[in-house]
């Protein structure tokens, strides 16, 4: 089969490629606007010259994805630096070279699978493949970055329900081909878009998707044992657009397509260089799973995420804050209001209207409370 439409770039594509990168008037001034706003404003010519000349001079040794993200390395360690107040991460132990499909809580548009690829490059392991939507992979820029980055397109807005299942059906043998015959690890999302509302559930619909290209061929336990099936969970302690998504401030259904993709890769900019606080990646255990309910595999998967899941003083002090006008929400600590993260959530949302106020502290909230109410049914 063809995956040439869906599939991340191969290493006879990369030089190419970063040509394109290189003489994209779009992309040049992207950059310029990005890391030289001011200077862009009046001298936009020289600036994007300059921003060209530091792209080639960065990345035209290039030959291959490996040599390609062994370029973005420094990159990506230096917004570590400067957006985060540390990353961290547990559960090497469960990394093995077997190639991986890795399911994970997903917040952020770019960076969740990013930052378990830069682990991965830490401990010198194989980067993984990445699953993200074609509302960033439009034919422009970012869609040439992306797939230089192992990224491969995911279709969303799909009409009929044949040409449905023939493209869900084409995604499902690209990740299993690249798992069982090109020995690469892939990166996905457990449901569909972000976790805006700071609910990690996963949707039964992916792993439907995932397992339809082996379901006549392999039983749904031996399919999750062949494919090693991994949960992960990142927690971030602050949310770079926390307040833009309590705002609603993209309105999906009203915006068309070009905007939305704008929007989004507005959204990606500033959750890459906005401030993150803490960030923690954890990986679980691969799943050990019996049976033949897709419902049970979800629940599963669910519960690793949920107990794993870092929980960050944002969270105890925005539930802390909701139980004050919320007698439903019973959750009170009087310690969270004299630490120094008190003082930052309150000066953060202070000016907010009350009903985004609301929202955001919800958001943060959620995680919290679904651990409690995990821990509750599972019993004492």
């Amino acid at each position: 089969m063809d995956f040439s439409d869906i599939s991340s770039y191969s290493d006879s594509q990369v030089e190419l490629k970063i040509k394109e990168l290189k003489e994209n008037k779009y992309f040049l001034a992207f950059l310029s606007g990005l890391f030289y706003p001011k200077l862009n404003k009046y001298f936009h010519l020289g600036v994007n010259q300059y921003v060209k000349r530091k792209f080639h001079k960065h990345f035209h040794d290039c030959n291959s994805i490996e040599e390609f993200q062994n370029c973005l390395a420094p990159l990506v360690k230096k917004m570590v630096q400067n957006t985060t107040d540390g990353f961290s991460y547990s559960g090497l132990e469960n990394l093995s070279d077997k190639p991986t499909l890795f399911i994970g809580n997903h917040r952020d548009i770019s960076l969740d699978a990013a930052f378990l690829n830069y682990l991965l490059y830490l401990q010198k392991m194989k980067t993984v493949r990445i699953a993200i939507g074609d509302n960033l992979l439009d034919g422009s820029f970012a869609e040439v970055l992306m797939r230089l980055n192992k990224s491969f397109i995911v279709h969303r807005e799909i009409q009929g329900a044949k040409e449905t299942l023939r493209k869900l059906s084409k995604l499902s043998s690209y990740i299993n081909y690249s798992l069982t015959e090109d020995n690469e690890s892939v990166w996905i999302a457990q449901k569909q878009g972000r976790a805006n509302d700071g609910n990690d559930f996963t949707d039964e619909a992916v792993l439907k998707m995932l397992y339809l290209d082996k379901r006549k061929t392999a039983s749904l336990d031996q399919w999750v044992k062949d494919t090693n099936l991994t949960p992960i969970v990142i927690s971030y302690e602050y949310d770079p657009l926390d307040i833009i998504k309590a705002q609603g401030w993209v309105h999906q259904e009203h915006l068309n397509l070009v905007s939305r993709n704008k929007n989004d890769l507005n959204e990606m900019t500033s959750g890459i260089f906005g401030y993150k606080g803490k960030v923690h990646l954890h990986i679980c255990k691969p799943v050990s799973f019996s049976g033949d309910n897709i419902k049970n595999l979800a629940e599963m998967i669910d519960k690793d995420i949920i107990s794993n899941y870092r929980i960050w003083p944002s969270s105890q002090i925005s539930l802390s804050s909701l139980s004050k006008s919320n007698p439903d929400f019973n959750f009170h600590d009087k310690t969270v209001e004299q630490s120094k993260e008190y003082a930052y959530v309150k000066e953060r949302f202070k000016d907010l209207d009350p009903k985004v106020k609301n929202r955001v502290l919800m958001t943060y909230a959620q995680p919290l409370i679904n651990k409690e109410k995990a821990r509750l049914s599972s019993g004492p």
